[in-house]
């Protein structure tokens, strides 16, 4: 009888009490917005600088974990309100047949579709809330998960390029070492000679072992963030050099306006009540307040990158040089002119240079994504 149907209303309780538990992170499916191009070297085992981004938005477990409970809360209600637009349909259709030949049933099969139409609106209502409610704080946490993920991927690179410093310290200390004992067994060279050089050799491979366990902790680090197992084989990509171009575009006075407008804290206070004439005042004056720090923070960063850009050149410049002394010490080296202890002490003094622009091109990049971060809402204004 088509009556019966009046009671499916009944299995909407089981639908809102019975909310299935969240599970692992499935295998994410390509994004409909990206190319083939781009989702491909999201899955090859290089981890680029440029993917940073999409590989916290589509594998950061934590990231996920909040996207997918959020999608289950939604869900639910969305779930509800179009099992309810259907009953609708159906109690519609029902309404037509009795219209003409039993308007008690008439009554409530229009009763029950206006009731059912209510409640998908409202359930609509809930979840548009939701995604609403959670679509800042999901675009806060993306953002400063990216920005940490970059961050932590720079210090890789800091580390990585005082490596070959330090590898070629270890390659003269124990080179020096040899020549002292050596030294020592032909009359030349003291015992205290001796340990002297061995203690040298020893602390210069307490630093290598200290820089490569530093080195394997921030990789380990970078693969869970990233998605990736903690021990992942992965090729962790250079850091390309900043575009110092793009420094002139910045100007922390027209850039002011987005970054207020962007800030996650304003965004919050301004989704806060303000009633009452107090309330009100109290709420004007710290948005000024954090509006005054924003800009505050924008001008100091910029001059953080104005900062980096002449260390950066400068460094530039003292590398130019270093690298034809280099050179000539290699050709001198070969042709035999140069000594084992006394090459390696000069290639040190070219590597110290080596490292020093490449802490350089690093500080500036750096310096350069603060500002953009700034500018994008992660302003700090605490």
């Amino acid at each position: 009888m088509r009556t019966l149907k009046l009671i499916t209303a009944l299995g909407l309780a089981g639908v809102l009490t019975c909310a299935a538990p969240f599970s692992a992170m499935a295998q994410v499916e390509k994004p409909e917005s990206m190319d083939d191009e781009t989702w491909l070297r999201l899955q090859d085992d290089v981890l680029e600088y440029d993917e940073i981004g999409n590989l916290v938005e589509y594998y950061n477990p934590a990231y996920r974990q909040v996207v997918q409970q959020i999608e289950i809360n939604v869900n639910i209600y969305e779930d509800a309100a179009r099992d309810l637009r259907e009953s609708v349909k159906e109690n519609m259709s029902e309404a037509g047949y009795a219209k003409d030949v039993d308007p008690v049933m008439y009554a409530v099969y229009m009763g029950t579709a206006q009731g059912y139409r209510q409640a998908a609106k409202s359930f609509e209502k809930v979840a548009g809330s939701i995604k609403s409610s959670t679509r800042h704080q999901l675009g806060m946490m993306r953002k400063m998960t990216t920005s940490g993920v970059q961050q932590m991927m720079n210090g890789y690179h800091q580390a990585l390029a005082s490596k070959e410093l330090v590898d070629t310290l270890v390659e003269l200390s124990q080179a020096a070492y040899d020549s002292t004992v050596t030294q020592s067994s032909i009359g030349m060279a003291t015992s205290v000679d001796v340990e002297t050089a061995l203690k040298s050799l020893q602390s210069a491979q307490g630093q290598q072992k200290a820089l490569e366990d530093s080195m394997r902790t921030v990789r380990q680090n970078l693969c869970l963030m990233t998605g990736w197992s903690y021990n992942a084989d992965i090729a962790v990509g250079d850091i390309p050099e900043p575009d110092v171009s793009g420094i002139d575009g910045m100007n922390p006075a027209n850039d002011l306006t987005r970054a207020i407008g962007n800030n996650y804290t304003l965004i919050e206070l301004r989704g806060t009540s303000g009633k009452g004439t107090a309330n009100y005042n109290q709420k004007m004056r710290t948005t000024d307040e954090i509006e005054g720090k924003i800009k505050t923070q924008l001008e100091t960063l910029y001059q953080e990158i104005l900062e980096k850009r002449t260390a950066y050149e400068a460094a530039h410049v003292a590398f130019q040089g270093a690298q034809i002394t280099m050179n000539g010490n290699d050709l001198k080296y070969q042709m035999g002119m140069l000594g084992r202890l006394e090459y390696l002490q000069l290639k040190m003094a070219y590597l110290q240079q080596k490292a020093a622009l490449k802490t350089a091109q690093l500080n500036l990049t750096q310096a350069m994504e603060n500002y953009r971060w700034a500018v994008e809402g992660l302003a700090d204004v605490d």
